[in-house]
């Protein structure tokens, strides 16, 4: 009876929160949530490696053991169901109050005022010559390479990163004033390349509270997803946004080299969108890019060509596009682009009137 009664607590959740999403906001996210992630990450973070990582690896390991268990054990059945049962509620509920409500939240274009509107293909354009501009200042600064040409971090320590990351935040909470608690620092995966047969740079794990990422990628794009994992532990759980905010974190950050991770990954999402609808333009844009930023891009091409089309790789994106969707982001994986939106948005509030504004006090 109480496993059926928290799955039905956890679906009215769902449901109040998704027709309420101030609740969600005022006394999940920035509630229940906020405190659970800042008691929890407090703790998890004094272990010098993913927990989420260790659970993984043994995994296999427990599941045979469970089975032989059951096997050797079969007169108790019931026991093991009844416990099953139990298990699935409470770790329904656990994730429902502290993961998957924050899918009802306010979304950051509210938070932050920002104001989505459609938009055409010259604006778009605007919007990628911009950050290809940004991307060309940026870059020039980085005197760091591999010898390939590739930026190289200069310091490749997660734990300075995030202390980076961190300051990050809270420069960006003066602006948005959602970002008012402390992280935790960010994992390293330690099985980084079999990683990216998943098609993952990072992941967030509610569960333990670690925001886990993948060191064996392109240099440039690992400050971005550190912070795009961030806006995760943040609560902001829609992967647009998230990707959004990972760009904000980076820009707002002291550090060149996040600023120009931030620039880059929103200037890739800009790419895309443009290609989609010109693909003249977007080669017109390709021609703007710096020799730095296309031997960074070309890399990380290169990189990831050795993963694609495997069975693990189809996998993990199927079941992630899934998971998505089941929490309302109904474009799925295809959600993670849906930043050029915000990008746009905050593009026309702090950029185009700006210059409008100057034009005339002229």
């Amino acid at each position: 009876m109480v496993p059926l009664l928290l799955c039905l607590a956890s679906v009215g959740i769902l449901e109040l929160t998704l027709r309420k999403p101030e609740i969600a906001e005022h006394i999940f996210a920035r509630g229940i949530y906020k405190y659970y992630a800042i008691i929890w990450s407090s703790i998890t973070q004094w272990v010098p490696f993913s927990l989420m990582e260790l659970g993984i690896v043994l995994s296999p390991a427990l599941a045979v053991f469970l089975v032989i268990w059951v096997i050797t054990h079969r007169k108790k059945w019931k026991t093991y169901i009844i416990m099953a049962l139990w298990a699935v509620s409470i770790v329904f509920f656990w994730l429902t109050c502290v993961c998957n409500v924050n899918y009802n939240r306010y979304s950051i274009a509210k938070v932050s005022g920002l104001t989505i509107k459609n938009y055409g293909r010259e604006e778009l354009l605007k919007l990628c010559l911009k950050l290809s501009e940004d991307a060309n200042r940026l870059r020039a600064q980085l005197t760091n390479e591999d010898i390939d040409g590739a930026m190289q971090l200069l310091d490749a320590s997660i734990v300075e990163m995030s202390k980076t990351a961190r300051a990050a935040y809270q420069e960006l909470n003066k602006e948005y004033p959602v970002f008012d608690y402390r992280t935790a620092n960010t994992k390293p995966i330690f099985f980084s390349h079999f990683m990216s047969y998943t098609d993952l740079v990072g992941i967030y794990c509610p569960m333990t509270m670690e925001t886990n990422v993948n060191i064996d990628v392109a240099d440039y794009s690992i400050p971005s997803t550190m912070c795009h994992e961030l806006a995760h532990f943040f609560g902001f759980m829609r992967e647009d946004e998230a990707n959004f905010i990972g760009y904000l974190a980076c820009i707002h950050s002291d550090s060149v080299e996040f600023q120009y991770s931030g620039t880059l990954l929103a200037l890739i999402h800009a790419g895309n969108q443009l290609s989609d609808v010109d693909m003249d333009a977007y080669g017109r844009l390709w021609e703007t890019y710096s020799e730095g930023v296309v031997r960074d891009l070309k890399q990380n091409s290169e990189y990831w060509k050795q993963f694609k089309e495997t069975t693990v790789s189809e996998v993990s994106t199927a079941m992630n596009d899934v998971y998505l969707k089941a929490n309302h982001q109904v474009d799925g994986v295809q959600s993670y682009g849906r930043m050029v939106d915000l990008l746009l948005a905050y593009y026309r509030a702090y950029f185009v009137d700006e210059e409008v504004k100057e034009q005339l006090l002229e």
